[in-house]
């Protein structure tokens, strides 16, 4: 019969260390918070376009009625839509219009980033008479001018958003 002599255990054999676990636990939190952070702030972007789709119909109100009296509506009687219309959304609590600025006033159930805030959509003339909307923070391109500029009466006015750039898309920052 042989006997093998009894080895050594080395360094592979033991297992982890403390130190190796408590490192590796805390590179897994960090990337799981920041896994959760990019989500939230694609949920709300999610949102925010969406809302921003909501108002294609009323753009197209702004629009016809401009095109037909030459001033940018008042509001949403003006435009030829109802006074108030019923939440298009469950997180948009309304959606307005002032002298043809249509503003999306998000909810209570919004998320925390865009509760309670406004976002507006503006529209702008170029020279040819083509109507551009300007969404949120963005700053209207070379030879744009509020809508009514052209006919001297009431205009649209461009109002900033409250809401942080990350969570609005490209085109309104």
């Amino acid at each position: 019969m042989i006997r093998l002599a009894p080895t050594r255990c080395n360094v592979a054999c033991r297992g982890f260390t403390v130190i190796e676990l408590v490192l590796v636990i805390a590179v897994t939190l960090l990337i799981g918070a920041l896994g959760v952070s990019a989500f939230q702030t694609y949920v709300v972007r999610a949102r925010i376009s969406d809302s921003i789709g909501v108002t294609i119909g009323i753009q197209e109100h702004v629009e016809q009625t401009f095109r037909q009296t030459g001033l940018p509506p008042a509001d949403r009687r003006e435009a030829g839509l109802p006074a108030s219309e019923a939440e298009p959304t469950q997180y948009i609590a309304a959606v307005e219009i002032a002298d043809g600025r249509i503003e999306i006033h998000f909810g209570e159930t919004a998320e925390t980033a865009i509760a309670n805030r406004i976002l507006s959509l503006t529209p702008f003339e170029t020279v040819d008479q083509q109507i551009v909307w300007i969404c949120g923070n963005k700053i209207p391109g070379v030879g744009l001018k509020p809508l009514g500029f052209a006919g001297g009466a009431r205009q649209a006015v461009q109002v900033l958003t409250s809401i942080e750039p990350r969570y609005l898309p490209p085109t309104c920052r």
